[in-house]
């Protein structure tokens, strides 16, 4: 009797962990963009601070896909238009509320003005920045911007147009995330002491999002998995490995 209750438990136990890993492994497709720290496409920094956490969770769910790295706005429009498609590193705002699913929260970033020292930029004046010429990384939150009236926002695809506009003097200075574009104007070889950088105009959360056909079910596996991460200190090694404060 003792033995057949015992073969009974092992084979409850062996269904359940069928079930749970049969959930937790459907096909889905990771993108991004190349946005450092928290994303990097290749050489030793690769996959960036929030994309190895992302992998990390991933493992623990059974399956990591590799990430796919397109242009942002790219990335953006596949994980609103493709079905099983995670994105990262996605700042929640009300204006993208209802395009994604809302899986997980990665992080908190600031966003701020950053201009070339040399330049003659205040930056703690709103007023004289309202008039400037502002660039912003195309698909990041630059309504902030418009709803503050600034008139002259300059939309780029990337980091690096960014970088090569602000040292072409074709931008007066550039706005958005301070972690993501101190790490794109210094890669592109502008020092770090040349740049100033204004105080936080806001912050927001980092997530990893999905397209809406992925079940809440599915949001429970990635915010169980990193609970797991943070218990385990990985997200706190991770993040220091990269230079990153802790959330």
């Amino acid at each position: 009797m003792a033995s057949q209750l015992r073969f009974l438990l092992a084979l409850l136990l062996t269904v359940i962990g069928l079930v749970g890993h049969a959930q937790s492994i459907a096909p889905y497709r990771i993108v991004s963009g190349h946005l450092p720290p928290f994303t990097v496409e290749s050489g030793d920094a690769t996959p960036g601070a929030l994309g190895a956490l992302v992998r990390e969770m991933a493992s623990r769910l059974g399956e990591a896909p590799a990430i796919q790295f397109y242009p942002w706005p790219r990335a953006l429009t596949l994980a609103q238009s493709q079905p099983r498609t995670l994105i990262l590193p996605l700042t929640r705002t009300p204006e993208r509320e209802s395009n994604y699913r809302w899986l997980v929260k990665l992080y908190r970033q600031k966003f701020v003005f950053i201009a070339m020292h040399a330049a003659d930029v205040k930056l703690d004046s709103m007023d004289a920045l309202s008039d400037l010429r502002i660039g912003v990384l195309r698909g990041s939150p630059e309504g902030q911007l418009t709803g503050l009236n600034f008139k002259r926002v300059v939309p780029a695809n990337s980091v690096v147009d960014l970088a090569r506009m602000m040292e072409r003097g074709m931008v007066d200075a550039v706005y958005g995330s301070e972690a993501i574009n101190l790490a794109g104007l210094t890669d592109y070889g502008i020092a770090r002491a040349n740049l100033q950088v204004s105080k936080p105009l806001d912050d927001a959360e980092i997530w990893l999002g999905g397209s809406l056909d992925i079940p809440e079910s599915e949001a429970a596996l990635w915010q169980n998995a990193m609970q797991q991460l943070v218990r385990d200190g990985v997200v706190r090694r991770t993040l220091a490995r990269y230079g990153l404060p802790p959330p």
